[in-house]
This record gives C-alpha cells, sequence and structure tokens, in this order.
C-alpha cells in the first residue's frame, strides 16, 4: 500500500507540473547527440536547490527517463544517436526510415522503451528484498563471458562477407586497446598525446560512424532520406501493434535489460547491444536485420529502459551507482539530504517508493507526449539529403563537443565518420566495429582480473559463467551449421 500511496503523491497537480516540464526537457536533451540522461540531471541539479526533495526527484527522474526517448528520435530519423545506449537503435531503425516507414519505427520505440520501463521499475519494486544476491552473482569470470558471448553477435549480424565482419571486429578490439593498461597502467597506442589516455571516447565514436557518416551520404543525395518511397501513413498504429506481436522478444530483452541494468559498470550501452544480438541469434529469419527489421528496435528500446529498474536497485539499495547517470543522481539526492544505500530502504522507504512512482508515472507521461510528437517529425525523411546533411553535420559535432568540452572529440567523429563512409562503400560491417569497441575494454581487464583471482577453472566452476561458456559455443556452432545447411540447399536448387 505504500507504493500504491506515493504514486497518488506524485499525480498531485503541483508534482505532475515538474514531471511534465522535466520529461519535455528530457526529451529536448536526448534529441541531441552526446546529450544523454546524466548531462540532463546535471544541468538540472543547480535548479532543484530550492524544491523540496519530493519535487527534485520528480523533475530529475522524469527528465532522466525521458532523454532515451529522444534518443532513439534521432537514431531513426537521421541515423545519429542522440546516446551510446541508442546507437543500436539505429542499426534497424534507419533502414526502416529509408523505406518510409519511420512513423512505426518510433511507435514502436516509444512503446517498448515506455513498456519496457515500467517492468523494470516493477521488477526494481519487488527485487529490492533480495537484491545483495543477484548483484553479488555476478564476478569477473561472468563478466568475460558476457564480453566474449557479445562478440559472437559479429558472426550472427554479419551480412555479405563474413571475413569482412572479423576484419570489421578486429579493426573495433584494436581501437578499444588504445588507453591505458588497466593491469600495469601504462599507456598504449597514444602516440604521446594525453587525450588517449582515457582512450577512444565511444560517443564521439558513434557519432562519427552513424551521423557524419551518414551525411557525408547524403551530400551526394539529391533525393529525400526515404528515397522515392512514399512516407506510410498510420505507422503509429503499426509500431504500436508489432511491439504486441513480439512480446516474447520484447519481455525477453527487458530481462536482459534489468539483469546487465543490475550490474555496476556495465551500462545500458552493453544492455542494449546484447539485446539486439540475441533478438538476431534467436530469430527465424536473421538476413532481414540491419536492413529494416522492426524486433531490432524493439529489442534494444526494450533492454535499454528496462535497464533504468536494473540501474537504480545498486543505487537505491547499496549506494553503488549503476552508471553516470546513477552517479549524477545519487549527488542530486545528497544535496537534499537523502543518502542512497541501507538507510533509504530503512529510513527513507517512503521516499524510494516515492522514487520509483516518479519514474513510473514520468515512463507513461514521455510516452504519451513521444507518441503524440514523435510521428510528427516524420516529415524530416521527406527532406533532400544535401539539405539535410550540413544540419547533422552540425548537430553531431555540437553533441561530440558538448559531452566533455574537448576540440580532440570532434576530430574523432569526423575521423570515425570518414572511416564509416569507407566502410560502408566497400561492404564492412560498422555494426561489427562498434560492438568490439564497446566489449573490448571488458573483455580484457576481466580477463586478468579472473586469472588473478580464480584461475583459468573461474570459467568452468561457476555456474552463471559455465552458461555463457555453453551458450558461446552453442551460438557459433548453430550459426556455422545453419550457413553450410544454406549453401547445400542452394546447391541442391541450382543442381535441380
Amino acid at each position: 500500500m505504500g507504493f500504491l500511496s506515493q504514486v497518488e503523491n506524485v499525480l498531485q497537480i503541483d508534482m505532475m507540473l515538474f514531471l511534465v516540464a522535466g520529461v519535455l526537457y528530457g526529451l529536448i536533451i536526448g534529441i541531441l547527440p552526446g546529450l544523454g540522461g546524466s548531462i540532463a540531471m546535471a544541468l538540472l541539479i543547480p535548479l532543484t536547490f530550492n524544491l523540496t526533495p519530493e519535487q527534485a526527484i520528480v523533475l530529475l527522474i522524469s527528465a532522466y527517463g525521458a532523454s532515451n526517448f529522444g534518443g532513439s528520435l534521432t537514431s531513426i530519423l537521421i541515423n545519429t544517436p542522440g546516446d551510446a545506449s541508442n546507437a543500436a537503435t539505429a542499426f534497424d531503425g534507419f533502414p526502416l526510415a529509408k523505406k518510409g516507414k519511420a512513423g512505426m519505427a518510433i511507435a514502436a520505440a516509444m512503446v517498448a522503451s515506455a513498456l519496457g520501463g515500467l517492468i523494470g521499475l516493477i521488477v526494481l519494486d519487488l527485487m529490492i528484498p533480495v537484491a545483495r544476491k543477484l548483484i553479488l552473482a555476478f564476478s569477473y569470470p561472468e563478466f568475460f563471458m558476457l564480453a566474449i558471448f557479445g562478440l559472437t553477435i559479429i558472426a550472427v549480424v554479419t551480412t555479405g562477407s563474413l571475413f569482412k565482419g572479423l576484419i570489421s571486429g578486429l579493426i573495433g578490439l584494436m581501437f578499444a586497446y588504445i588507453g591505458t593498461d588497466p593491469i600495469m597502467g601504462s599507456d598504449r597506442f597514444t602516440f604521446g598525446m594525453d587525450y588517449l589516455w582515457d582512450g577512444i571516447p565511444l560517443l564521439a565514436v558513434i557519432i562519427g560512424m552513424f551521423g557524419i557518416t551518414e551525411a557525408f551520404s547524403l551530400f551526394t543525395q539529391n533525393t529525400a532520406i526515404a528515397h522515392d518511397v512514399q512516407v506510410k501513413k498510420g505507422g503509429t498504429w503499426l509500431g504500436i501493434k508489432s511491439v504486441f506481436q513480439n512480446f516474447w522478444l520484447f519481455l525477453r530483452s527487458c530481462f536482459i535489460g534489468i539483469y546487465l541494468g543490475m550490474i555496476p559498470g556495465v551500462g545500458g550501452t552493453v544492455a542494449s547491444f546484447m539485446a539486439y544480438g540475441t533478438a538476431v541469434q534467436m530469430a527465424k529469419d536473421k538476413e532481414k536485420f540491419g536492413k529494416g527489421a522492426i524486433e531490432g528496435v524493439i529489442a534494444v528500446e526494450a533492454a535499454n529502459d528496462s535497464k533504468e529498474g536494473g540501474n537504480l536497485l545498486p543505487t537505491l539499495a547499496f549506494g553503488i551507482p549503476g552508471g553516470a547517470s546513477m552517479a549524477v543522481l545519487i549527488g542530486g539526492l545528497m544535496i537534499h539530504g537523502l543518502t542512497p544505500g541501507p538507510d533509504m530502504l530503512t529510513n527513507n522507504l517512503d521516499i524510494t517508493y516515492f522514487l520509483i512512482a516518479a519514474a513510473i508515472v514520468g515512463k507513461i507521461v514521455a510516452m504519451l507526449i513521444g507518441l503524440l510528437l514523435g510521428p510528427k517529425l516524420v516529415f524530416v525523411t521527406k527532406i533532400r539529403g544535401s539539405i539535410m546533411a550540413p544540419a547533422i553535420i552540425t548537430v553531431s559535432l555540437v553533441g561530440a563537443y558538448g559531452t566533455d568540452g574537448k576540440f580532440g572529440d570532434i576530430m574523432v567523429a569526423l575521423l570515425f565518420g570518414l572511416i564509416g563512409y569507407y566502410m560502408v562503400k566497400y561492404g564492412y560491417s560498422r555494426i561489427a566495429l562498434i560492438i568490439a569497441l564497446v566489449l573490448g575494454k571488458l573483455m580484457e581487464s576481466s580477463y586478468h582480473q579472473t586469472m588473478a583471482t580464480f584461475g583459468p577453472e573461474g570459467f568452468v566452476t561457476r555456474p552463471i559463467a559455465l552458461t555463457l561458456v555453453i551458450l558461446t559455443i552453442t551460438s557459433l556452432v548453430w550459426h556455422f551449421i545453419k550457413k553450410i545447411k544454406k549453401k547445400n540447399q542452394i546447391k541442391g536448387e541450382l543442381a535441380a
């Protein structure tokens, strides 16, 4: 009953005004590439000094939740992810926009995001009593095998030449190892530049590989983004319906997001890529992914938002931030005299339930606003490519610079925009490169930590790690068996 009473408190008129303001602000910040939920909350914190703790929570948590919606809009419409965790949305969202199905993709993203967020937050409410055991079940061997399992996605998502896909993945791993050695602390491949000590900034790479690459392509295109395809009407309803038609995919992606969100440091980017890879691996028709499969949009957005419930679990229960956004939220709560940790689950349990209630109501409001405004932005796909390109480059570079305020991020975005352009031109996989870049550092550091702490047997003596080993091997073997069967089938048809 405590939780339900807090929902009533959130629905008070003064709280709803703060909530709607937070949602609109979060959508705007999310649309700007490079400015994700953490920056949305960080910019709001100074404005909360004179507010009550409840008002501050409503404003911060609603802005954070809505920023994911905004990021998916630009991923679908102009192939420019608002945040790193929205990158996988572009894999199928933008091809759908090019087919004239942007409205359908946006509606599916909005509904999958909102419902995924709701499921994540409901699970958070139920899991608080048993949070500690779940979080501690993951250690270094599980992290390593999670990264390896993620890398097997490269073999599955690569269309055309598998060799080119593997080359792309190896290049991504090479870029992932630029920076400081996680074990020895020495710098690697930095060429004497202090800027590279922390490695290549992921968000700048993603903005370059998708947004700027697309802008370079559009410069030579005198047609609209949707080419000669007529933008289809009625897409909103089709998008909503597609989420329920793929309900088990949606639900599976939600639980991937929730579980990975619980693990501090893993983040929404890994969760969204893992959900996408799992969707591809378990699909009957794998060939359609990357070419405009609505299932790809649903899987990514469900995981991306459900992970918020998982992120909040270690944040509220132990005071351990699940990611950068949660670290900012902890700062915002502490300013108002609230210390995340055991105290939030004992002395301030009402505030904890209020926060969850505010996040749930915020998701519903964001979905309604998104469904009203999002499909109206489909007109972007009707604008001629050569006119769109300068605007995309400008927004992309501002986003790359705005993340950390470093000029080097602009250069990285432009460089990877050029790399991405030639990768597309010669048939190499940008998706494979990004997956390897995202998972490379996690794989390296967790491998060394496993060897030092558990030894090689750590991969087979721990149940979760062993399960991931079996899944990885099964995934690869099954993929190659299907490839061989398909080749034999084609040979048989030709012989006949």
